[in-house]
Formats: structure tokens, sequence, C-alpha cells
């Protein structure tokens, strides 16, 4: 039986949810908004920033299995962890118990319907990111979860969208190495892997929705990296956070030709709020990348630099290497670490396309905000962290090995 997903098909969007009701009157100067993701790594930093440049109450989907105070402890110690957290923002901050992935997002009718009438915008970053999982699972969360967003937005007043995605959806064998990808270009469908599955249809359900009258804006973020002033991530499983662990205890890199474009979290959700508070952002796609990308090499080198023992080799040789030292090694957690970047290294190395932002660049042209170069002193703080909490040994530490 064949297992070919017809992401066309999966992007068809409910006939019942139609954008009738009137525009929110609150739209530019919103005073509630629904945001999803919260207690996610990004989520976290939009909910910091939306806190900061609005004065909005932010209404926060929360999964939470006890009652409402102790969601909002669950949120005032993610703020906590990241050095984000005001006193003064408590009162600002309702969470909202529920999931993406049940109809309503588990709320009574009564709760749903009170909920699309008090918000006046709606943020879904929200998604289960998940690299090896296929699309099956992650169709209640990812997709359905959006539908229940789109129909949220429809009840009551019309609220403006504003959809978090990722770059990823143009990684498929039809864009080639360097070629130019507009944001104003839709991805093909021609996708594997169930995450950028997801990530698809949930775009397309978002651009049916725009042209059934919602106003809405998407986002595709490029690889985002820790905090640029702490060096603190929660993505300490990320494929590239994975690689430079293993390479670092191999004490070899590959001799790759791909570049970088790695985006610190903070300036990340940063443009996100400056560019969905601007009026003529409204219906535009934006592609939130480093303009300066950074060679493969360089990066390594500057590793190097940091003090650590590490030798250039080709990719079949680190490969090699990666095999043996899984061998040797018999240890379970280790060994997936070791197979997870095994597996990827082949696509890891690949050029991918150029991405354009013309769009982003203009709509932040006047807000001083400035993507910070990747540099000694930017990795060396991702570094500090890392060594921090132990993730990645101190260089001597790796000397002795």
């Amino acid at each position: 039986m064949s297992t070919e997903i017809n992401l066309k098909e999966e992007a068809v969007l409910d006939t019942t949810i139609q954008f009738q009701q009137p525009l929110s009157k609150n739209i530019a100067n919103p005073k509630a908004i629904f945001l999803t993701g919260t207690t996610g790594f990004f989520g976290v930093y939009l909910l910091h920033e939306l806190l900061c440049k609005t004065n909005a109450k932010i209404y926060c989907l929360i999964r939470s299995k006890n009652q409402q105070e102790s969601a909002q402890q669950r949120l005032e110690q993610h703020l906590h962890f990241y050095s984000l957290w005001d006193e003064k923002f408590s009162s600002r901050i309702i969470p909202v118990s529920g999931d993406l992935s049940h109809p309503q997002f588990g709320l009574s009718n009564e709760s749903f319907n009170k909920l699309a009438t008090t918000i006046d915008v709606i943020y879904h970053n929200g998604a289960w990111v998940n690299a090896i999982y296929p699309y099956s699972l992650l169709k209640k969360t990812n997709v359905n979860g959006t539908i229940e967003i789109l129909r949220l937005a429809s009840l009551g007043q019309t609220k403006p969208l504003h959809f978090i995605s990722t770059i990823a959806v143009f990684f498929s064998t039809p864009y080639q190495a360097h070629q130019k990808i507009l944001e104003t270009e839709p991805p093909n469908a021609h996708l594997k892997g169930g995450y950028k599955q997801s990530k698809w249809v949930a775009e397309g359900l978002v651009l049916e929705a725009q042209k059934r009258g919602l106003p809405c804006c998407i986002y595709r973020l490029g690889r985002v990296m820790g905090d640029s002033k702490t060096g603190i991530t929660q993505n300490l499983n990320d494929l590239l956070i994975s690689m430079m662990k293993v390479c670092i205890l191999l004490k070899k890199y590959p001799d790759w030709k791909t570049s970088l474009s790695l985006i610190p979290v903070d300036y990340s959700a940063q443009a996100v709020i400056h560019l969905s508070l601007q009026k003529q952002s409204t219906g535009k796609t934006f592609h939130i990348l480093n303009p300066n990308s950074i060679q493969w090499a360089t990066f390594f080198e500057t590793i190097k630099q940091l003090g650590y023992p590490l030798e250039k080799v080709s990719h079949q040789q680190w490969q090699l290497a990666i095999e043996a030292y899984a061998h040797e090694n018999k240890e379970t957690k280790f060994n997936a670490i070791l197979r997870f970047v095994l597996n990827s290294s082949t696509a890891m190395s690949q050029d991918k396309p150029d991405f354009d932002s013309t769009q982003t660049l203009a709509g932040l042209k006047n807000s001083h905000l400035e993507c910070p170069t990747v540099d000694t002193q930017l990795i060396s703080t991702w570094f500090s962290y890392f060594q921090q909490c132990k993730h990645i040994l101190l260089p001597t530490d790796v000397s002795q090995e």
C-alpha cells in the first residue's frame, strides 16, 4: 500500500471557516493577544517581546494537567529560566489551559467562543517539532491545530493571524543549490520528512484563509540559535549543535563547502514582533534569516580558536570516524546522537537555495534592529552556555581525552 501523502489535498480548509465577521477594532493597539507555543524556545522570546512592545494582555495556550495557578507558575518559571522575567508582567499573562491537538484546544464551546470574542490578534507559533516522526504523528498538532487557530480567528470578530513557519518548507529536491527564492514564492509540495510536510500544509491552510479574507502574515525562520547576550538555548538537540558536539568529541570536522545562516533567538523574536506591528506588513511573507552567512569551514575554525583541537578531514573520513566511535562506545543515548548526525550529514552538507529577504529587510529598515554577525564573540557566547550546562566539554577536557 502506498504511503505517499497528497499534501495539496491535506491543505484544504473546511468550508465552514469563513471570515465574514468585522475586523477587530483594536488591531493597531491590541488589548488582548492569543499566543501559542509559549513554553517552547522561540515562543518564550515572542511572549517577552509582546509584553515589552505592546500593552496587551497575552493569552497563552499551555498544556497543563493542573489548575490555572500552576500554568501561571510554569510560564513565570519559563521566563525566569531565560532571564526574561519582570514582575510587572505578571498581571498581563493569562494562561489558557488547552492543547493544539484537540478540537477547540479541548475547551468547551462557551470558553472557545468567549476567547474568540476577547482577543484582537493571534500569533500561532506552537508546533510539534520532530525531525524523525512521520506526518501522520505530527498532523494533529501541526495541521489540525492550525485549523483550530483559523476557526478561532473567524469567530466573533475577524482577528489577524501571524503564523510562524520554517524556511525548511523549501528543502526539497526541485530546488537547486543557490537558486534564488523570493519571499513571495510559494513552496512546492515535493517534500520528504513529516515536520516539513506538516508545516507546508499548515502554510497552505493559512494562505487559503487569506484568500477568504483573513489578514495574515507568514514568518519563515531559519536556524534559530542561542541568545546573543547570554548564549542560552533550549534546542540542545538541534542538528547543528549535535554535530558540533560530535565533531569536538572526534576532534574532527568534515570539509564541507556549505554555509550557515544562524540567527540568535532574541533578534529573531524582535524582528518578528516589529514586523507584525507594522500595518504595511499585512498579507506578506517574511524570511527571518541572517543576511551575513558564515562558511562551514570558517565556523569550525572559529570553534578551533576557542581552544578545541579540531582537524579538517574529508566527508568520508569523518563518517568513518563516527562509525568507529559508535562501535567503541555502546552507550545507548550517545549512540542515538551519533546515528542522528550520521544519517543527517549528507543532507546537511549540501548547499541550500539562496533565500531572498527583501520584504523583511525593508520592514526592518527603520527599526534599528540588526542581526548579529556570527563571529568569534557570538560563537564564544554560545559555547559559554554549552559549557556551563555541561552539554559540551571544556577545551582542556577534550585535549586530555
